[in-house]
């Protein structure tokens, strides 16, 4: 999921407005002791690199201090997006639930920015600096830094498929009992005709019906990639 965020992120981010004074969370020497950015040139250096230019793009004044904010929670967001499948329980069960937050706060933000926090590679991911608060984007970098420290470090096997497919089928059939035909747009996002506000509102029921399973359940249906009802385009 990018994580969000998706599941993607992801992809990623967190709560508010971003004005001239909000800080810009970077990947230089001074912030060396920021989990996250430690936790990403260890273990997706790629990543950590392609942060380090664009954050000296922004200090030569080449783009906004938006525009990194909102590039670097799409990085990392589809950084911890691809380790969902071997961290650990709790670091997946954390940032699922602050997922789930984000998203709520999303919702409240005009046109389709909720739609573009779930399904980011549909049409690019939300402006996160201009919706979610600095500390709240700092709590939900470190929270992905630990999916990403967790699969490194001591990854989790991925679950077998037939572990959760009863719970899965349990959460579908419970969506279409209350959104009807209407589920189906979720397998059908990057349709330009869907109901993006209506999108997110069955993603965030599927997700808040995962979350409601045992924790265990929980971590195996949000690990397991092939078991994702969304199949969301992250």
């Amino acid at each position: 999921m990018e994580v969000g965020s998706h599941h993607s992120d992801r992809g990623g981010g967190r709560r508010r407005r971003a004005r001239t004074g909000t800080r810009v969370i970077a990947p230089s020497r001074r912030c060396s002791s920021q989990p996250v950015y430690r936790v990403l040139k260890k273990h997706e250096p790629a990543v950590y690199e392609k942060l380090v230019a664009e954050y000296k793009t922004f200090r030569r004044e080449e783009t906004s201090r938006e525009n990194f904010i909102n590039f670097a929670n799409s990085e990392i967001n589809l950084a911890a997006t691809q380790s969902l499948a071997h961290a650990s329980q709790d670091a997946v069960l954390a940032l699922m639930k602050d997922m789930l937050a984000t998203a709520r706060q999303l919702q409240k933000a005009p046109g389709d920015t909720c739609f573009r926090y779930w399904f980011p590679l549909v049409s690019g991911p939300p402006d996160v600096a201009k919706y979610i608060e600095p500390a709240a984007q700092a709590h939900t970098l470190e929270l992905m830094g630990e999916v990403i420290r967790s699969a490194a470090e001591d990854p989790s096997p991925l679950p077998e498929p037939d572990a959760v497919k009863d719970n899965l089928a349990k959460v579908i059939n419970e969506t279409y009992e209350q959104y009807g035909a209407d589920a189906q747009m979720i397998a059908h996002a990057d349709d330009p005709k869907v109901d993006r506000a209506k999108v997110c509102t069955i993603t965030l029921s599927v997700y808040d019906r995962i979350m409601g399973l045992s924790p265990a359940d929980s971590w195996r249906a949000a690990s397991l990639d092939d078991a994702d009802p969304l199949k969301r385009s992250r």
